[in-house]
C-alpha cells in the first residue's frame, strides 16, 4: 500500500532504562536527601540521559517524559522544563559550547550558531543578558501557537539569552482545535503543556530570570570573618548550614557594624588581661604568700562587673546599649553589663577557659607551693610561671576574639543586636517586590522553598535591576507591545508577522512582517534557509549522488528544482562535519506549519501567493524525508501568474491525496466538534463556541466562530438561542470593562474536506452571519458608526447582497444607525426584549476577520 502522509505515525520516544533509573529514585535513601540533593541529582540523571544518546537525535519528548514523571512521582514538586535550563545555566558547570550541544539534542538541530540569525539578531556571538520570552498573542489561535513554539524551540537551541528560554501560550493553548492534541500532545506528550509552556496574560520578569551566580559565595557558620573580603573579591557572600540551607547574607556593609560590637568586648577582655597580669604580680610580689591567698585575690577580679571595668565606663550610651544587646540577646547573659568577667569567661571561653577556677586548680601554680600551702619555688620557677600565665592568658584572649569573630556570632550580632534579619527574594518573586526589598543592599539571595527551608540558587545584583533592559521579547503572529502588556524593560529582538504592526525598540531588531495570510508560511520559509544549509533531508549521501545524475538527464521544471535541491544536499554532505538536522524533527516541524497554515487560511479559501507555494514546497519537502529521496508530489507550475494564481492554486493543491490525507481526519472531527459546542452554547454552558475571541483597540471585542454546511441545519435550530447567550456575555464585558462597547460576531462557513478534494462548489443555501452589540452609550453609538462607514469599504462587502434583521423596539437605534451607513440594504425586524443588529451575506465571502473586519474597527 501507498503511504500518504497522513498516515505517517510517530512512535513514543524514551530514554532507554527509564523504569530503572525512577526504582532508584524511589530508593530510601534518596528520598532521605534534602530537597537541594535530590533535585541536583535528578538533573544530573537528566543531563547524563541526554548526554549518552547518540546524535543525530531530537530529544524534546522523552526530557518532556522524564520531567512530567519527576513530579507525577512525587520525587520532586514545581520541577518544570524551565527547572532543568536553571540547572543546566548555573549549576552543571558546562562550557557555553557543551551546553549548546546539550540543547542541541533536545532541539534535534546542532548547526552553527551563526544560522540562526536567520531567526535572531545574534551574530558575532552576541548572548543577550537576561530571559528570552518567545509569545503567542492573546486568545491564541493555532497559528501564533505554532509559530512560537518553534521560535522557543529555535531560540533555546542557539541560546539567545544567557538566561532561561520561556515559551508564553496566554491562556493556554486553544482549546478548540483538534491539531492541539494531533501534533502537539500525541508527538511531545502531555508535558508540552503542563511542563514546558506558560499561560501568562502579560510578560513580567521573577527572580529565576534576574539570578545569576556571579561573585556567588556560600560560607558556612565555621568560617571567619576576615576570610570574606569583599572589596577584593566582589563577592556575594550568602551563609548557610552544613545542609546547605540558607541562613543569612554577609554583606560589606554587615562588617563594620558587627565589628565595632566585637571591639567593644575585646576592649573590656584586653582591659581584664592587663589587669590580671598585674594581680599576678601583686600576689608574688608580697613577703610572705599562702597558697590560699591566691583563690581570694583572684577572685575579686573575677567578680568584677563588666560596667566596672575603666572602658565600659568610657563607653557612651549607644555603645553601652549595643555591648548590653550583644551580652544578653548573642551570648544569652541575662544581666547584661552586670555579668562577671567570670561569667563571661565560662559562656566565651569555650572549653579552654573556664575562669578563675581554672587558673587556681593548675597543677602548675600548685607545684609552686606545698602541702601546707606555703610558697616553695624557687625565683627561676616563680618567673617561669609568671610567664606561661601571661602566656597562656594572651593566646586564650586571642582565641577568645577569633571566636567572636565566627560568622556564627556575627550573623547573630546582625539579627539579634541591629536587627538586620535576612532580606531575599524567591525565584518566583515579581519585579516590585526585588526591587522594594533591595533598597540599598548591593544584592539579593534568590532562594529556593524547600518545604520549611530555603536554599541560595543564585543572587540578584541591584546593578542588575536598574539597568534599562532586563530581558528579551520574540513575537510570533503579532508585532506590538499592547497586545501582551509587554513592559519596557523587556527589549523586542525578533518579530515575524503579517499583520500591521506598531513597534519601537531601543536596537535594530530581526523582524520579517510580510504579506502572507499565515505567519507560519513566514517561519517555514526562515526554517527552509537553515534547513537547506545543515539537511540531509532523509536521504543518504550515495542516495544523493545517484539520484543528481538521474535528474540532470531531465529538462523539466520539477527535474530543474529538484537538481538544485540536490546539489545543496550534496554540499551538505560535503561539508556539515558534525552539524546536523534530525529528518524526524525536520519532518514535524513541516507538518506543524502546513497544518497551522490550512487553520489559518480556512483551508486554503483565503490566501497569498507565498501561503500556496509554501504549502506546496511543505508537501514535497515532507514526501521526500519519508521516501529517503528527493520527490515532488504537488506542482503548480501549470498555473498562469496572475491575480487569479493563488486561488486557482489552492484548488489544485486541496486535490493532492496526500494533503487530504491530513486535512481531512481534522476536518471530520471539527464538524462533529462545532454541533456539540453548539448544543452547549445553545444551553448556556461552558463550550468554545465563543473561544476564538479578541479584545481589539481598547473598545471593540470581535470572535469568530467556523462551521461547516453540515452544520449549518442544526446551527439554524439553535440560532436564537446561542445569540441570546451571546448578547448576555457582550452585556457582562461591557459591566465589567466600560470601555469595550463595540461588540461583533462573526459566523463563517467552511467547506467540508471532501467536497474540497473533489472539488464540488456546492449551491449556497444558507447566508453567514456577523452580530453587532452596542450599550445604549453615546460613545457605543460613535464607535458603531465610525465602524459602518469604514466598514463599507471591506473588499469583503463588495458585490456582496448584504441584509439586516435587527432584534429590539421597532425603530430602534440600531436601525437608524444602520440606515444611515447602509441605505439600500433591505431590513427585517423582530420583536425581542434583546437589541441586536445580524448582517447576513454570502457564505464564505467575509472570511477573514484580520483582514476584512478589523483594519476598519474605531480606536
Amino acid at each position: 500500500m501507498k503511504k500518504l502522509l497522513g498516515d505517517v505515525t510517530f512512535s513514543k520516544k524514551s530514554f532507554t532504562n527509564l523504569d530503572a533509573v525512577f526504582k532508584e529514585f524511589d530508593k530510601k535513601e534518596f528520598l532521605a536527601l534534602v530537597d537541594r540533593k535530590r533535585s541536583n541529582q535528578v538533573n544530573q540523571t537528566l543531563f547524563q540521559l541526554i548526554q549518552d544518546q547518540p546524535e543525530p537525535c531530537f530529544l524534546l519528548a522523552p526530557v518532556l517524559e522524564f520531567i512530567e514523571r519527576v513530579g507525577s512521582a512525587n520525587i520532586l514538586e514545581h520541577y518544570v522544563f524551565n527547572s532543568f535550563e536553571l540547572w543546566l545555566n548555573h549549576c552543571s558547570t558546562l562550557s557555553f559550547d557543551d551546553n549548546y550541544r546539550i540543547r542541541a539534542k533536545i532541539a534535534g538541530k546542532f548547526v552553527d550558531r551563526g544560522e540562526y540569525t536567520a531567526l535572531f539578531p545574534i551574530g558575532l556571538g552576541k548572548v543577550f543578558e537576561g530571559t528570552h520570552f518567545v509569545t503567542a498573542h492573546k486568545s491564541p489561535d493555532l497559528d501564533t501557537t505554532v509559530a512560537s513554539f518553534w521560535g522557543w524551540l529555535d531560540a533555546f537551541a542557539a541560546r539567545v539569552g544567557d538566561g532561561m528560554h520561556v515559551w508564553n501560550v496566554p491562556g493556554g493553548p486553544p482549546a478548540s482545535q483538534i491539531e492541539i492534541d494531533l501534533i502537539f500532545r500525541t508527538i511531545f506528550g502531555p508535558a508540552v503543556f503542563t511542563h514546558l509552556v506558560k499561560t501568562r496574560s502579560a510578560l513580567h520578569v521573577t527572580g529565576s530570570d534576574l539570578m545569576n551566580r556571579k561573585g556567588m559565595l556560600l560560607k558556612e557558620l565555621t568560617g571567619q570573618i576576615s576570610e570574606i573580603d569583599h572589596d577584593r573579591d566582589q563577592v556575594a557572600a550568602i551563609l548557610v548550614d552544613s545542609q546547605g540551607y540558607y541562613l543569612g547574607d554577609w554583606r560589606s556593609i554587615d562588617v563594620e557594624g558587627v565589628r565595632d560590637v566585637i571591639l567593644l568586648i575585646s576592649t573590656c577582655l584586653r582591659w581584664f588581661e592587663n589587669h590580671l597580669n598585674l594581680r599576678f604580680l601583686e600576689i608574688f610580689a608580697k613577703e610572705t604568700l599562702h597558697f590560699t591567698d591566691i583563690e581570694p585575690s583572684l577572685a575579686s577580679l573575677f567578680n568584677l562587673k563588666i560596667s566596672e571595668c575603666d572602658p565600659a565606663k568610657e563607653f557612651t550610651k549607644k555603645q553601652a546599649k549595643k555591648l548590653i544587646d550583644f551580652l544578653v540577646l548573642v551570648l544569652g547573659l541575662s544581666n547584661g553589663l552586670e555579668t562577671t568577667f567570670d561569667e563571661l569567661f565560662r559562656v566565651i571561653g569555650n572549653g579552654y577557659f573556664q575562669g578563675c577556677t581554672q587558673i587556681t586548680s593548675s597543677p602548675l601554680l600548685k607545684n609552686l607551693f606545698d602541702a601546707k600551702g606555703a610558697l616553695i619555688g624557687s625565683r627561676p620557677q616563680i618567673m617561669g610561671f609568671l610567664e606561661k600565665a601571661v602566656t597562656t592568658l594572651n593566646q586564650t584572649v586571642i582565641k577568645i576574639r577569633k571566636g567572636l569573630e565566627g560568622l556564627d556570632i556575627a550573623l547573630k550580632i546582625k539579627n539579634e543586636v541591629f536587627g538586620h534579619y535576612p532580606t531575599y527574594v524567591s525565584v518566583r518573586s515579581d519585579l516590585e517586590e526585588i526591587k522594594n526589598k533591595m533598597g540599598s543592599h548591593p544584592y539579593l539571595t534568590v532562594n529556593y522553598p524547600d518545604k520549611n527551608q530555603m536554599y541560595p540558587v543564585g543572587v540578584i545584583h541591584a546593578s542588575d535591576i536598574h539597568k534599562n533592559i532586563l530581558g528579551t521579547v520574540s513575537l510570533r503572529d503579532f508585532c506590538n507591545r499592547e497586545e501582551m502588556s509587554i513592559p519596557s524593560y523587556l527589549e523586542v529582538i525578533s518579530v515575524i508577522d503579517h499583520h500591521k504592526s506598531t513597534l519601537m525598540t531601543s536596537t535594530p531588531p530581526f523582524a520579517i512582517i510580510s504579506d502572507a495570510q499565515s505567519c507560519n508560511a513566514l517561519v517555514a520559509k526562515q526554517a527552509f534557509i537553515i534547513n537547506d544549509r545543515n539537511s540531509l533531508g532523509g536521504m543518504q549521501a550515495e542516495a544523493i549522488d545517484k539520484q543528481l545524475l538521474e535528474e540532470m538527464t531531465s529538462n523539466t521544471a520539477s527535474s530543474t528544482r529538484m537538481t538544485q535541491k540536490l546539489l545543496r544536499r550534496r554540499l551538505v554532505a560535503k561539508t556539515k562535519g558534525q552539524f546536523y538536522v534530525y529528518s524526524e524533527r525536520e519532518f514535524i516541524e513541516y507538518l506543524h506549519f502546513l497544518y497551522a497554515i490550512l487553520e489559518d487560511t480556512d483551508l486554503l479559501t483565503k490566501v497569498t501567493p507565498v501561503d500556496v507555494e509554501v504549502v506546496v514546497e511543505l508537501l514535497n519537502r515532507m514526501k521526500s524525508i519519508t521516501l529517503g529521496y528527493e520527490t515532488e508530489i504537488c506542482s503548480i507550475d501549470n498555473i498562469p501568474k496572475d491575480k487569479y494564481f493563488a486561488k486557482k492554486a489552492a484548488a489544485q493543491i486541496l486535490q493532492n491525496e496526500d494533503l487530504y490525507s491530513l486535512y481531512r481526519k481534522v476536518y471530520d472531527y471539527r464538524e462533529k466538534e462545532v454541533e456539540l459546542n453548539m448544543q452547549l452554547a445553545s444551553e448556556g454552558k461552558a463550550s468554545n463556541f465563543f473561544a476564538d475571541t479578541k479584545e481589539q483597540n481598547g473598545c471593540c471585542r470581535i470572535g469568530q466562530t467556523k462551521m461547516f454546511a453540515n452544520n449549518i441545519s442544526f446551527f439554524e435550530k439553535k440560532a436564537d438561542a446561542i445569540r441570546k447567550v451571546w448578547i448576555e456575555k457582550a452585556k457582562a464585558v461591557y459591566k465589567d470593562r466600560s470601555n469595550i462597547v463595540l461588540h461583533i460576531h462573526m459566523m463563517s462557513t467552511i467547506v467540508s474536506a471532501e467536497d474540497v478534494y473533489k472539488g464540488i462548489v456546492a449551491k449556497p443555501i444558507h447566508k453567514d452571519e456577523l452580530w453587532i452589540w452596542i450599550p445604549t452609550d453615546d460613545l457605543a453609538v460613535e464607535r458603531l458608526k465610525a465602524f459602518l462607514n469604514a466598514f463599507q469599504n471591506s473588499s469583503g462587502l463588495k458585490n456582496n447582497p448584504i441584509e439586516v434583521e435587527f432584534w429590539g423596539d421597532e425603530k430602534g437605534e440600531l436601525e437608524r444607525i444602520f440606515k444611515e451607513s447602509f441605505p439600500r440594504v433591505p431590513y427585517t425586524h423582530t420583536e425581542s426584549p434583546y437589541s441586536i443588529a445580524i448582517l447576513r451575506y454570502n457564505p464564505g465571502s467575509l472570511n477573514s476577520r484580520k483582514a476584512m473586519v478589523a483594519p476598519f474597527l474605531p480606536n
